[in-house]
């Protein structure tokens, strides 16, 4: 599951790391798209060159308005002033030049130049011409004053002539200068009146003469001033055509442009939302795409999910069936090997032979190893399901450690192996921890270096390491027997493990000591581990948390064991009539009295005639149960209880003693029990002898289905006893299988548990092997059972069972000798 669950991780990555990818891609090309929109946007070298024409057409323009200024003033210096500005409009031509790219824009521009070249000179020679017809006004000024001279003659100057002589034509400002001279050179000095006319007559004459025909040449020019004009219009025409062109070119290239950035705009837009489109529907498809995948795997895993909570509820079921099996199996299997055990020491204290005896000893050999195992079995089961506790209570360590290892040194007293003990003198004080479950694996260690060592020497080793607290407290067992190999190390402490044969001697065993004293190390919150090498031996160290506990009281007296003299009294109570009857049997044997109650709201609450010295009552009861019970009596509405021991008996085994004495109860007895249990506990110690002698009917020893065993040790040779219990036994099977099956029929999980546990302690008594099982799980039923389809082979197996015993026991009495139904 870990690792679909990490395939899992891996494909959202990738789909994130894809989708990351298409953006990151899709990203940078809407960018450069952007960037090529943005750049299609930037229209500064267009915008540059329509600004410059446009100065240019305003420069133009006031070029020609300098030069009409020029031509209308006939000034030399507004001329010049002309002149420069053309000279700047050049500089604006090549910037136009630098900006502009086709050809015939640059031939244009060319053009231009030219023809404002032309126009300079063109206006140059107008202004001159227009100059040349301010002469012909200066002839006729001239001509005018030689009409004043007439009556007043005197020095005459050119400038008197004509006042703006600088301004005139050089052959105009020749003529004039000559006219001026030569007035002055016939001035008369002395001659008569008479004289003086004729000779300024002939003066005059000749001057008008002469300006006449400078008048007349002057009115050449004035035809070629005005050939001159018409052509600077023609020129300004031409000019302002090709200035025209120049603008229409430009404005079409800005237009064209235009209009290719309009076509770059919308292809880049067109690209970008194709891009964004496939980006996005590529997004989708893989995102739809890891979706289905992803939710594939969701169902998947769901499914697997469904499929483990299945097989964990198989598991569970197959583990509970596990526990039920080694815990009957392991109670089955424990009470007769306490009665072979049993039959063994009579055996062995009565007159056998040799042969006999080893017998004997092969028969406690085998008994002592299924006991072990069967110990075994119960302790993995429950340290498997997680259900033993350890116990927390002060004991000496250091008398544990010696106990433990003499008895085993005295099992193994005839091989040639040595024992040794070094334990720290601080140990010496009590500890506190669980003196049981630590002893079980000491045992298991010291037994396992027994075993596995020929010759030699084990030793065991206790001290105080002193660590962060708490400290720890350290065991190792030494040994120098045939050692284990590294392979063998990884899996020794693992179940049904056994380490292979070496050096020929046997080692048989069943592969759980070790393993059981790892998972006990465990719950101890300590560690066990080993080292080891084939040849050498092994070390085995444990370590748990050191707490100490109170130091010991010296020559404290204890108080005595409870011991109830005879004769006794002894109420009581419980829902299993057969069980009732049983145990009232088995006290009157005893000669103790019993007053039996199968429901404890039948007890009264006054009668001073009931008297009794104990109570025993079950714990499981439907009415009122053993703890409702031990509550009730010390409560003062009951005159008869005196504060009398109450004792419980349950088939529970996962209730522990603590829990009853801490409820009230003075101890408890475990179903089944034998009679020495009870009396013992009752503290009758003197009827022990008499317990052991008790002989076994042969008349109703049992057939197979049944076993009357126990109920020989309670009952004694007391062949009626026995057969009034098994008639009471019968009547209560037939009417508690009515109660099953009408439990059944109205699926009552209350009522078939009650009645399966009613039944449970007798059949237990009576070892009924191939129904306790079944009823166990029925009495183990939760109260919201609702499956009852699985239970239901079960429950006609049982039925057809205890069909099969009602007829067999009615058969087993009817033949009894001692039946007197």
């Amino acid at each position: 599951m870990s690792g679909f669950s990490t395939k899992l991780t891996q494909k959202i990555i990738i789909s994130y790391l894809l989708l990351v990818i298409l953006a990151v891609i899709a990203s940078s090309y809407v960018y450069s798209e952007i960037s090529d929109y943005l750049a299609t946007e930037s229209t500064t070298e267009n915008d540059v060159k329509l600004l410059k024409t446009n100065t240019f057409v305003s420069q133009l323009y006031e070029a020609e308005s300098l030069s009409e200024l020029a031509l209308q003033t006939r000034k030399k210096s507004d001329f010049n002033t002309y002149k420069q500005h053309i000279e700047t409009l050049y500089k604006d031509i090549d910037e136009l030049r630098g900006l502009s790219t086709q050809e015939q824009q640059l031939m244009l521009l060319d053009s231009l130049q030219l023809l404002l070249e032309q126009k300079v000179l063109n206006t140059n020679v107008l202004r001159k011409l227009k100059t040349q017809d301010q002469t012909s006004a200066a002839i006729d000024m001239a001509l005018e004053q030689f009409e004043q001279m007439e009556a007043n003659l005197g020095v005459i100057t050119a400038e008197g002539l004509a006042p703006n002589l600088e301004e005139l034509s050089p052959k105009a400002q020749e003529a004039i200068e000559k006219v001026a001279h030569y007035l002055n050179s016939n001035i008369p000095t002395d001659e008569s009146n008479e004289d003086k006319a004729r000779r300024a007559d002939s003066v005059l004459n000749v001057s008008r003469s002469l300006l006449r025909e400078v008048k007349e040449e002057n009115m050449l020019n004035l035809q070629a001033l005005t050939k001159q004009e018409r052509t600077i219009n023609r020129t300004n025409l031409e000019l302002s055509q090709q200035l025209g062109y120049i603008l229409a070119s430009f404005e079409k290239e800005i237009l064209v442009n235009s209009i290719n950035d309009t076509i770059k705009k919308e292809t880049a837009l067109k690209r970008s939302i194709r891009l964004a489109s496939g980006a996005a529907l590529l997004g989708f498809l893989v995102v739809v795409v890891f979706i289905f995948i992803l939710n594939r795997d969701f169902w998947k895993a769901n499914l697997y999910r469904k499929k483990l909570e299945k097989e964990k509820k198989f598991t569970d079921v197959l583990l509970k069936s596990r526990e039920r099996l080694i815990r009957t199996v392991s109670h089955d299997v424990r009470t007769p090997l306490n009665t072979i055990s049993g039959y063994t020491t009579l055996l062995e204290d009565s007159k056998i032979s040799q042969q006999q005896q080893n017998y004997i000893s092969n028969i406690k050999s085998a008994t002592g190893y299924m006991t072990n195992l069967v110990n075994d079995l119960l302790d993995f089961s429950q340290l498997d399901a997680e259900k033993m506790k350890p116990e927390k209570i002060d004991f000496n360590l250091a008398d544990l450690l010696t106990e433990t290892a003499q008895h085993i040194a005295t099992a193994h007293a005839n091989e040639d192996i040595s024992l040794t003990l070094k334990i720290e003198n601080t140990l010496e004080r009590p500890i506190v921890n669980d003196p049981v479950r630590i002893r079980q694996i000491i045992a298991n260690l010291i037994g396992n270096a027994f075993k596995f060592t020929l010759v030699g020497e084990i030793l065991v080793k206790a001290n105080i390491i002193d660590t962060l607290e708490p400290n720890l407290v350290q065991i190792s067992i030494s040994d120098t027997g045939v050692g284990i190999s590294k392979e063998q190390q990884e899996v020794i402490f693992n179940e049904f493990e056994q380490a292979p044969d070496h050096r020929g001697k046997n080692y048989h065993g069943y592969g759980l000591g070790l393993s059981i004293a790892k998972k006990l190390t465990q719950l101890l919150g300590g560690s066990l581990t080993l080292e080891s090498e084939v040849g050498k031996g092994s070390v085995f160290t444990l370590k748990f948390p050191l707490v100490f506990g109170q130091e010991e009281q010296k020559n404290v007296t204890k108080a005595p064991p409870i011991a109830l003299q005879k004769p006794l009294r002894i109420l009581i109570i419980d829902d299993d009539t057969a069980f009732l009857h049983l145990l009232g049997e088995m006290l009157r044997s005893e000669n103790i009295t019993p007053i039996l109650y199968s429901d404890f709201n039948l007890v009264p609450m006054a009668d001073a005639d009931l008297a009794y010295d104990l109570v025993l009552t079950d714990i499981e009861m439907p009415k009122v149960s053993g703890f409702d019970i031990v509550k009730q009596l010390p409560e003062g509405k009951y005159d008869h209880y005196k504060n009398q021991p109450i004792l419980a008996m349950t088939g529970r085994k996962d209730l522990k003693k603590e829990v009853f004495t801490s409820k009230g109860f003075l101890t408890v007895l475990r179903k089944p029990f034998s009679k020495s249990e009870l009396l013992q506990e009752l503290g009758i110690l003197n009827l022990v002898d008499k317990m052991v002698h008790h002989g076994v009917s042969a008349s109703l020893k049992g057939n197979g289905l049944y076993h009357t065993g126990l109920l020989e040790s309670f009952l004694g040779d007391d062949g009626m006893a026995i057969q009034q219990l098994l008639e009471t036994f019968r009547k209560d099977t037939i009417e508690n299988q009515k109660s099953l099956k009408i439990a059944f029929l109205n699926k009552s999980a209350t009522t078939l548990s009650s009645a399966a546990h009613r039944m449970l302690p007798m059949f237990r008594q009576l070892q009924i092997t191939e129904a306790i099982p079944i009823l166990e799980v029925l009495e183990e039923i939760p109260l919201d059972y609702d499956n009852w389809k699985n239970i239901k082979i079960d429950f006609d197996k049982l039925h057809r069972f205890l069909d099969k015993l009602l007829e067999t026991l009615e058969n087993d009495m009817t033949k009894s000798p001692v039946y007197n139904g």
